[in-house]
């Protein structure tokens, strides 16, 4: 090998050398921006992650109360569920409150009680629509905040309503007899007027029978308001005075308890449909004294209602509109918790028990 061929040979070795010492300090360089980029995403990342799980951890010092009347109606007990849920699961404070009697005074002294506590937040069933505006905007007015769940008092600055469509549970029921029957025959109503969300259900009802089945007629109707008994003497009453009736529609489950224990003193074969498939619904289902139940979804109604009043509490909803120089709530008007049809079939999925 000559000189001249040896010293290009060494000029080559030294050129590739190079060229790798300087691939590798790019590369070098590149891994190390990546792992700044990288460290830089965690640090831009981390706050709000950080934010989002200490937003929906709440404390013990917080207390948000469930207000309702007649406070042993097995009604509450689902609601009650998924309000103590959604309370275990925020690491927060819940209350169940209630007057012993249906009776609106009672219960509004219950909330009044209950607002002097000073708690973070309310989820009431209010009796009366009227009666709650007043004592509901004066608890917002202090800094607490009110959610109403069933029924409703809309006239009010109540954050929310949570309950099933009461309209549609009116359109469905009536759907549901009319097939039952054909199209034709007579029904009686048990009710109870009071109160906002039983009032939708007739008036979707008695709407949907004259826009649809003419044939279907209501021969009867009569008002319980919460009382088994008096249900009960309304439903032989109506049998006894309507030879032709073929169902009787009732408001809630209380009612329907009643009627199904009237039907079974008349001796009658009228069907009964009512709402609220609560334990002793179910078992009047499945023995055949009640046909069927619209039932509310009462865990979801629990656990919304809490749901809302802590996010509104917690100013962790911002809906990017004027709400706030308007005096709107941030939360959508009405939440829908879902309706379900209850009969013989499939009644042993839907009891609740405290």
């Amino acid at each position: 090998m000559n000189r001249k061929h040896y010293l290009s040979n060494i000029i080559t070795t030294l050129v590739i050398v190079m060229i790798i010492l300087l691939a590798g300090y790019i590369l070098l360089d590149d891994i190390e921006g990546f792992k700044n980029r990288r460290e830089t995403e965690k640090e831009n990342v981390s706050p709000s992650n950080n934010e989002t799980k200490s937003a929906f951890a709440g404390s013990m010092d917080e207390t948000y109360y469930m207000v309702v009347f007649k406070k042993e109606t097995y009604y509450w007990e689902g609601v009650k569920q998924g309000f103590d849920l959604a309370g275990r699961q925020l690491g927060v404070r819940t209350l169940f409150e209630g007057s012993e009697e249906y009776d609106v005074n009672a219960q509004l002294k219950v909330f009044e009680k209950v607002v002097a506590k000073k708690p973070k937040g309310i989820a009431v069933h209010p009796i009366c629509a009227d009666s709650f505006v007043e004592p509901i905007n004066d608890a917002i007015e202090k800094g607490i905040m009110v959610t109403t769940f069933a029924a409703d008092s809309p006239e009010s600055k109540r954050l929310t309503w949570v309950t099933s469509d009461n309209v549609k549970e009116g359109i469905y029921a009536a759907d549901f007899i009319a097939e039952v029957l054909g199209g034709e025959g007579e029904i009686g109503i048990i009710e109870r007027p009071s109160q906002s969300n039983h009032a939708k259900r007739v008036e979707a009802f008695m709407q949907r029978l004259e826009e649809a089945y003419p044939d279907l007629k209501v021969v009867a109707r009569g008002t319980a308001d919460g009382d088994e008994a008096k249900a009960a003497r309304l439903a032989v009453k109506m049998i006894e005075e309507n030879p032709g009736l073929d169902f009787i529609y009732c408001v809630a489950g209380i009612e329907g308890m009643g009627a199904g224990a009237g039907v079974k003193e008349a001796g009658s074969n009228v069907k009964v449909f009512t709402y609220d498939a609560d334990p002793p619904v179910i078992d009047m289902v499945k023995e055949g004294t009640i046909y069927a139940v619209i039932q509310p979804n009462v865990i979801n109604q629990g656990y919304w209602s809490l749901l809302s009043l802590y996010i509104a509490a917690h100013n962790l909803l911002d809906p990017i509109s004027d709400w706030k120089v308007a005096g709107k709530s941030p939360l959508p008007a009405m939440i829908d918790n879902g309706m379900d049809i209850v009969t013989k079939e499939n009644g042993d999925y839907f009891y609740v028990y405290d």
